[in-house]
């Protein structure tokens, strides 16, 4: 093998690998790359109902999702009672994910496959921080024959794993960056909520905001998206691409 010496004095093919400049681009799991909405809304529905509360206002509940503590979702009891309703029914809702059903499993948005791919094929790193614990996490990942692409990831169990705070807090993504060897810069935090938005702006990372899932386009950008996506997911690698070649 031929060698041509560069001004650095470093070989052209270690020279051409490093400037192939991989960036990370770390995604939210559930409204983000899975269309968990619905069955969710089902959950919250059945809940009521067996626990004989209120019909809550499902809309209220998804602009809520991710900050149970800060909201009031109007399902007719007290903030501490509806905390505790919310943390059931997502408990549930995980249950039911993890039971094989195929009515119970949700899908993938479309063109997430096809997406990933290209971002690996480009030659970034992707990740993964969801507030979902970790179990049903991988069970839905590789149910969808998609865990491959991902060379990171963070869940619940982080919180008492490795007492990480949880989402809007940064510090599952700066374990991310820290783990997988990213700066800030050469980072995307993609999500469908302001929790994942106001993370991405805590760490210091470029932010892609998504409207498919809980959160409108107005609440993601109060929260200071510096993108927003709400076309379909296939777009999100556009934006990647204009982020880090803007010319």
């Amino acid at each position: 093998m031929n060698m041509v010496e560069t001004p650095t004095g470093r070989p052209s093919y270690l020279q051409k690998s490093e400037n192939r400049m991989s960036k990370l681009i770390v995604f939210d799991v559930d409204g983000t790359i899975l269309n968990s909405q619905a069955m969710y809304d089902k959950v919250v529905l059945e809940y009521s109902r067996t626990n004989e509360l209120p019909e809550p206002c499902l809309k209220t509940i998804r602009h809520g999702y991710g900050d149970p503590h800060a909201h009031d979702f109007g399902w007719g009891v007290s903030r501490e009672e509806q905390f505790h309703h919310m943390i059931q029914t997502m408990i549930l809702t995980d249950k039911y994910s993890m039971s094989g059903e195929a009515h119970h499993t949700p899908e993938l948005y479309e063109g997430v496959p096809e997406s990933l791919t290209r971002l690996k094929d480009i030659g970034h790193t992707l990740a993964i921080i969801t507030s979902k614990p970790e179990a049903p996490l991988l069970h839905l990942l590789d149910i969808h024959k998609v865990r491959h692409f991902f060379s990171a990831h963070r869940a619940h169990d982080d919180i008492a794993r490795r007492k990480e705070r949880e989402k809007p807090q940064p510090d599952m993504l700066h374990s991310v960056m820290r783990e997988l060897k990213f700066t800030p810069k050469d980072t995307v935090m993609i999500g469908d909520t302001t929790m994942d938005i106001c993370m991405g702006r805590s760490a210091g990372t470029h932010t892609i905001g998504v409207t498919w899932g809980a959160h409108p386009k107005e609440h993601l950008e109060e929260a200071g998206a510096h993108h927003i996506v709400d076309t379909e997911f296939n777009d999100v690698t556009h934006v990647i691409k204009k982020i880090f070649n803007p010319a």
